[in-house]
């Protein structure tokens, strides 16, 4: 289904040409990334010490291979780190997906079905339902990041 932990949540834009780097660089300044060496990345406006400080972490990649943001890029890839961030920043995250799309003029998918905010926030209410009864955990709490970080020890 999601996976027993629901850890991170994958969106991926299709552009319709490849990307320089120089621009894609500037687009994504303008809607607030941070540009980390080689990887972007979205901060959360606030976070507890054991919560992700991202909303959203970017991989760029070329026919299918993952590059540098110094490189041009076809694909983009936004993984929300679902089980670390608050249910509260889901429709930020969405919302910041859709401006996301719109600026680099891409075709969306998440989990293979075309992108909607609706159809992606409906997957995400059912994650919500799942952790909170099978696990007695709400997205964003440190009892689920704890289980988390147990899974890989």
């Amino acid at each position: 289904m999601w996976g027993e932990l629901h850890e991170e949540k994958e969106i991926n834009i299709a552009l319709p040409e490849p990307m320089g780097a120089g621009k894609g660089n500037r687009l994504f300044r303008e809607l607030g990334a941070k540009l980390h060496y080689d990887v972007y990345d979205f901060a959360a406006a606030s976070s507890e010490n054991w919560q992700s400080e991202s909303l959203l972490h970017v991989k760029l990649k070329f026919n299918g291979k993952e590059v540098d943001a110094q490189e041009n890029f076809n694909l983009i890839s936004l993984a929300y780190p679902f089980a670390v961030r608050p249910s509260s920043d889901q429709q930020k995250a969405l919302n910041l997906i859709s401006k996301i799309i719109s600026k680099f003029n891409g075709n969306a998918t998440y989990q293979d079905q075309e992108f909607s905010v609706s159809t992606v926030q409906s997957d995400w209410d059912l994650c919500n339902d799942f952790l909170l009864k099978e696990w007695g955990e709400e997205p964003g709490s440190q009892s689920l990041a704890i289980m988390i970080q147990e899974n890989y020890a």
